[in-house]
């Protein structure tokens, strides 16, 4: 998305497009590319300005070096002429010395010659042959890296020729000394020295001129050469920087043109949306907020941009409502569900939702945050009808509860009577001689008394838990207690009924920390269960377990005709009854197992309900280690056939 930055001297919402600004941009690092590329080219070019003109100089190394050398045995000639003429020593001294001069160049050549190649005797050589400190690093790169040309190459042979020549001239000059001590030297012999020495010079003038010659056509050559690369290296280096220069300016275009059609579909976008977009910089200063979130709110533009966004966000929310966005705000992190509330001129308030991200440049600096706005009013006001509607629907139920275990007293009263009276008339009134038909009278009121109370009793305590009256009454009791208690109240129905009953506890045996009575009531209603649903013949398995993590389990398992996996939510519903031909025949509210799951729970345990249809069901009550006290140490298995037994 192409962001906008506000222009705030324009009135209302007018935004100049901040692609402009990328533009210009990718404009001027266009520009700083072309120029870098440009200074590029230059310095290369220069550099190779450099080289030609070491080349340059290395030539002329050379030829002061070579008019040295020339000088040098001119000067001998001279020098071993004079010596013949007068015997003097100083004069045959001064021909050594005038010969010192090529022969230190022609030491220098052997050693930058020889495998491997000595510098340092090069260097010592070209000194004694009286070369300029400032030649002697020019002499050695040309002779190391330009023998292979073709007229340096022959100007190489005639210097060595020359080298050759001169120790001739040397040894002419040691055998004249010779003679001249020896006193041999005769005018005849000295005039045939004389045309020695003559044939010598004339054999080194010689070699000089094709020398000159030689290395005219070097320079010539090089200077051809060193203007032909570097001119034409320079006008294809700037060819070549035109033509990207070109290349660039035509991108530069393209990007103009694909910028100035991202923004107008931005436009586009923003005009029609039903969100808006907003923006801050890296101050959190508003900078952009396109017109849909001003047509939503009736904000005066003065009012919002320019704002710090904190500022702005603490305006129109309560102090804690939006921390943890203001947090993420402010450690540059994408924000998520910041809620506002603008009140508009009209009176009335507008609910907005906002989100973003942080943008950064192109080395990863923060820039500031992009993000979206929705108008959520119609949700919010929705919800809060919701929550109305929910609230008085508990307190609807409250009210409900509290009628009902009002009303539990009120019927438990006068059923209390009925089945007292009913047990004085068995009791006391109905003698021996008294009609069967009155005595099945008085039994079905006083049953039916009793049933019903049992009724009233499961919606008092259901109505009491959902009222939150109910409490608990703590206390230490053991666990073996509270089975063996339940066990004996059930123990008659079970043999009536002919059904098994199988009590298993664990060793060592918990203490609880419970409410006793309802935890007994909890048991009850499970043995209750069991023995309703389970046929004749069957058995009902109450089975206790102490945990690994310190809690105790207490699961009852009968062999009844179980449930179907799809009815068991329907079984741990209050008055929920699943339907089947043969649980029609049974009695019960449904109630049961809801008030035995909420008894669980007040203590901090739970229920859980295993069956399958005709297999059976496994009801297990879990309760915390929090609840454990103790191990009282001893594991008895009861089987009920009226009497405990050991195990």
């Amino acid at each position: 998305m192409v962001g906008f930055v506000f222009r705030r001297s324009q009135p209302g919402v007018r935004a100049e497009p901040r692609g402009r600004r990328v533009a210009a941009s990718v404009r001027a690092r266009g520009f700083r590319l072309i120029a870098t590329t440009f200074i590029s080219l230059l310095l290369v070019s220069l550099a190779a300005s450099w080289a030609a003109i070491g080349v340059v100089n290395s030539l002329r190394a050379y030829g002061v070096g070579e008019g040295r050398y020339s000088k040098g045995q001119k000067i001998a000639v001279i020098d071993l002429n004079r010596y013949i003429y007068s015997g003097d020593p100083r004069d045959y001294a001064a021909f050594l010395t005038a010969l010192a001069v090529p022969q230190g160049d022609r030491a220098a050549r052997v050693a930058l010659q020889s495998r491997p190649v000595d510098i340092q005797a090069a260097r010592a050589g070209f000194l004694q042959g009286n070369n300029h400190p400032d030649d002697v690093e020019s002499l050695i790169s040309l002779f190391r890296r330009f023998d292979w040309w073709g007229p340096f190459a022959k100007a190489i042979a005639d210097w060595t020729e020359g080298d050759r020549l001169v120790s001739l001239l040397a040894d002419e000059g040691d055998r004249i000394r010779r003679m001249m001590a020896a006193g041999a030297l005769t005018p005849q012999s000295r005039a045939a020295e004389f045309a020695t020495i003559e044939w010598l010079d004339d054999q080194l003038t010689d070699r000089e001129n094709t020398f000159s010659t030689h290395m005219g056509e070097g320079a010539r050559t090089a200077t051809a050469l060193v203007v032909g690369g570097v001119g034409g290296t320079t006008v294809l280096l700037w060819a070549i920087g035109m033509a990207f220069a070109g290349r660039l300016f035509r991108q530069q275009l393209t990007l103009d043109r694909q910028l100035s059609a991202s923004e107008q579909r931005f436009r586009d976008y923003a005009e029609v949306a039903s969100d808006w977009y907003w923006e801050i910089d890296d101050e959190r200063r508003i900078t952009y907020v396109s017109e849909r979130f001003f047509a939503a709110t009736g904000a005066d533009p003065a009012s919002v941009l320019g704002r710090d966004a904190a500022e702005f966000v603490l305006e129109h929310s309560s102090g804690t409502e939006n921390e943890e966005q203001l947090r993420d705000l402010s450690l540059q992190l994408p924000m998520r569900g910041l809620r506002l509330r603008y009140l508009r001129a009209a009176g009335d308030v507008r609910y907005l939702s906002l989100s973003a991200k942080p943008y950064r440049d192109e080395v990863g600096g923060f820039l500031g945050y992009r993000g979206v706005g929705s108008d959520v009013t119609s949700a919010v006001e929705d919800a809060m009808v919701l929550r109305e509607a929910k609230e008085r629907a508990d307190l609807a139920n409250r009210a409900k509860s509290e009628f009902l275990a009002n009303m539990s007293h009120e019927l438990r009263t006068p059923l209390n009577a009925i089945i007292g009276f009913s047990d004085v008339i068995q009791q006391q009134m109905l003698g021996p001689d008294a009609s069967g038909r009155y005595e099945s009278y008085v039994g079905d009121i006083n049953n039916s008394g009793r049933h019903l109370l049992s009724i009233i009793n499961d919606i008092l305590d259901l109505s009491k838990i959902e009222a939150g009256r109910e409490e608990l009454s703590i206390s230490d009791i053991g666990l073996d207690e509270i089975v063996a208690s339940t066990e004996t109240l059930f123990a008659g129905r079970f043999e009536q009924a002919d059904l098994k009953l199988t009590i298993e506890m664990p060793t060592p045996t918990p203490t609880l920390s419970v409410d006793a009575r309802k935890m007994k009531q909890c048991l009850a209603n499970l043995l209750s269960n069991a023995l309703k649903f389970t046929p004749v013949g069957g058995v009902v398995r109450v089975a206790a377990k102490l945990e690994l993590d310190g809690g105790v389990t207490i699961a009852v398992h009968d062999t009844g005709i179980g449930i179907a996996a799809k009815h068991i939510p329907t079984a741990l519903a209050p008055f929920g009854q699943v339907e089947s031909p043969f649980r029609r025949v049974h009695n019960g509210t449904g109630l049961g197992l809801p008030i035995t799951r909420a008894l669980i729970e007040l203590h901090g345990g739970n229920l859980a309900l295993e069956s399958e249809l005709g297999m059976g069901t496994i009801v297990t009550l879990t309760i915390p280690p929090s609840r454990i006290v103790a191990h009282a140490g001893r594991e008895e298995v009861r089987l009920c056939d009226g009497v405990p037994n050991s195990g």
